[in-house]
């Protein structure tokens, strides 16, 4: 089972993407800076993981039990609910990994208020 970072935690980890990106990447060249910006977006990503992780448990709790296979046969084509949980948990992994894919319309009517302006 895994546990939830505390939210000094994830406020380390946005402060130290920061450092590596305006701090230490601005004095870099060529792949050294490469590399610092790298770190910063694993580092920034991985706060974003952890700060959704909650809603993401709760999203993924949801749709436990479905199957995927009847999903694909159409078997839910007219179930409105599963279709926004899907939106839903679509929008929290792609919050995750770049929160600029989301448009203002979709975070707010997919993702918690707490992510809104993260």
């Amino acid at each position: 089972m895994t546990h939830p970072m505390p939210p000094r935690g994830i406020d380390l980890l946005d402060q130290a993407a920061t450092e590596l990106r305006q701090t230490l990447a601005p004095q870099l060249t060529g792949a050294a800076r490469y590399h610092a910006l790298l770190a910063a977006n694993a580092v920034a990503t991985a706060a974003r993981e952890a700060r959704a992780a909650p809603h993401l448990a709760t999203a993924d709790a949801a749709l436990a039990g479905l199957d995927p296979a009847a999903i694909r046969a159409g078997a839910h084509d007219q179930d409105a609910s599963l279709h926004a949980r899907l939106k839903t948990r679509a929008a929290l992994r792609a919050w995750i990994a770049d929160p600029r894919s989301l448009s203002p319309e979709d975070r707010a009517t997919h993702l918690p208020k707490d992510l809104h302006d993260t």
